[in-house]
């Protein structure tokens, strides 16, 4: 048993934004939480951002998921039950906002590698190695949990296999937990890479600036980052959002805003990672 995090691939696909979108946060900022939201579902319109490869899959932020009526049609068994689908209207395309509704309690506290906010021992600050109950995941082959429900959708390997074997395109997924692989040595093997990668990068940071000196350089081109985060301006203009992962790679989204906590980094010019 596997668990990956989904995600989307914008490097390569079409990407779509929304058009009325000071009228999305307004009515949908604190939704897409595990619950259901459909009958307050207002009309949402979008457009292709960027015009690239057709996709079936895309997405706005790491919890909302976007499929094509095909990705629906193939996936149906594997979405039943615990998802909700919220039509969009897009000009020439037919696209459904996935609201993933099925919360499961499945993070195993006992073997996972977590970082608790200080002072507050029921908020996840950080986790450094994942670990989940296989017999509740086992059931479930998309879902969220409590603990980051606002945050990411959590899939299993029987679905990342239906869409390989269906060919549908624009998906992306990272490897979480591996139910056969040794968790305390591989904890011990991603905490040691993280931490190497994170000191390489306070080793050769240089003069540091605040989060809107660092738009203002992104925005001439430039690279920035603070500890496990980096931001630059891909080829199409957009900006991107790096994660730094434990094998010293960056999983990158384009954020529709930015996390409070990256305002209140210090930040400082890095070289691009990749390329315009």
């Amino acid at each position: 048993m596997k668990v990956y995090q989904w995600s989307y691939d914008c490097e390569n696909y079409d990407t779509i934004t929304i058009l009325n979108y000071e009228e999305f946060r307004e009515n949908h900022k604190s939704d897409f939480k595990g619950e259901v939201i459909g009958f307050k579902w207002n009309n949402v319109y979008m457009e292709t951002y960027q015009s690239r490869k057709s996709c079936d899959c895309t997405g706005l932020g790491n919890n909302i998921p976007i499929f094509s009526k095909h990705a629906i049609e193939v996936l149906q068994p594997y979405l039943e039950s615990h998802v909700e689908m919220l039509p969009l209207i897009h000009p020439s395309k037919s696209y459904f906002a996935v609201n993933v509704i099925r919360l499961v309690d499945a993070l195993d506290y006992d073997k996972a590698s977590l970082k608790f906010v200080e002072g507050h021992s029921d908020f996840i600050e950080e986790v450094h190695q994942y670990a989940f109950k296989p017999e509740l995941v086992a059931q479930y082959p998309i879902f969220k949990i409590p603990e980051f429900k606002r945050l990411y959708v959590f899939v299993t390997d029987t679905f990342k296999e239906a869409i390989e074997v269906s060919g549908l395109k624009g998906f992306e997924f990272e490897l979480l937990w591996d139910s056969e692989v040794n968790n305390e040595d591989r904890e011990a093997e991603l905490e040691r890479q993280y931490e190497e990668a994170l000191a390489a990068i306070e080793r050769n940071k240089g003069e540091e600036f605040s989060f809107d000196e660092a738009v203002r350089r992104i925005e001439a081109g430039e690279s920035c980052a603070s500890g496990q985060w980096q931001l630059q301006q891909a080829s199409d203009g957009t900006i991107r959002l790096g994660n730094l992962q434990a094998d010293d790679s960056y999983s990158w989204i384009q954020p529709i805003y930015y996390p409070p906590i990256l305002l209140e980094l210090k930040w400082h010019s890095v070289n691009k990672i990749f390329a315009d």
